[in-house]
């Protein structure tokens, strides 16, 4: 538990910003930009039903992001995770940038057991060509109480090519462990749709343990004037 909680300090110290996918981080000097992404998923083998569902909204402040609060369950009605959130950017260069952001998250319903958990979420971007560029998302569900269980989320890892200002396309993995289960690949195809006004709608093609899935998601910014 001491390893944990000095962990859990150094992750504090840091507490960096997230963006969601191609967000542009804004200067000092920038009003401050709202976002808010939806996501689900549908498994691709019959009957069809749902994997997940996500609600996430913030603002961010300059390099700061305050606040940030999120709502997560998993196609039942059983488990739910709701968190909040804070942080900052860490490195924008015009090749990579690094940033991440420290969650408190608490599972409710009844098979959470009140579990709750600290998430130090980290994205790492890279801008090989103005065609190329990479993400890579990775955070820890680190226990706060006995009913928490230590786990690995690898978000997604994935490489994409612009084919112009609207479409882009690509491929990656993610991956998932809970406590000392065997861990889960999770490899994907990826197309994005971006507009100035409605937003970007991206899609992916999942396998799945047992399976495949659908996902959907969708991000929109709104900077006040």
């Amino acid at each position: 538990m001491k390893n944990i909680y000095f962990a859990l300090l150094i992750s504090l110290g840091l507490a960096l910003t997230s963006f969601a996918q191609d967000t542009a981080i804004t200067t000092d000097n920038d009003p401050a930009t709202t976002i808010v992404l939806a996501r689900t998923g549908v498994r691709t083998d019959a009957p069809h039903v749902g994997t997940y569902h996500m609600v996430e909204a913030f603002q961010v402040r300059g390099k700061w992001i305050v606040p940030d609060v999120c709502y997560i369950d998993y196609g039942t009605g059983n488990y739910h995770e709701l968190c909040i959130g804070a942080g900052r950017t860490f490195y924008d260069g015009k090749r990579a940038m690094v940033a991440s952001e420290l969650y408190f998250a608490q599972a409710t319903g009844p098979a959470a057991k009140s579990a709750r958990y600290l998430w130090p979420w980290t994205i790492v971007q890279f801008h090989f060509t103005k065609k190329w560029n990479s993400e890579a998302v990775y955070f820890p569900y680190l226990p706060l109480n006995s009913s928490a269980r230590i786990q690995h989320v690898i978000e997604r890892a994935k490489v994409e090519y612009t084919i112009n200002k609207t479409f882009k396309v690509g491929g990656g993995y993610a991956g998932y462990r809970y406590g000392d289960d065997t861990w889960q690949s999770k490899p994907m195809l990826t197309t994005t749709i971006s507009t100035k006004r409605t937003g970007a709608f991206e899609f992916w093609l999942q396998k799945m343990p047992g399976g495949g899935q659908i996902q959907f998601r969708y991000v929109l910014a709104y900077a006040k004037k």
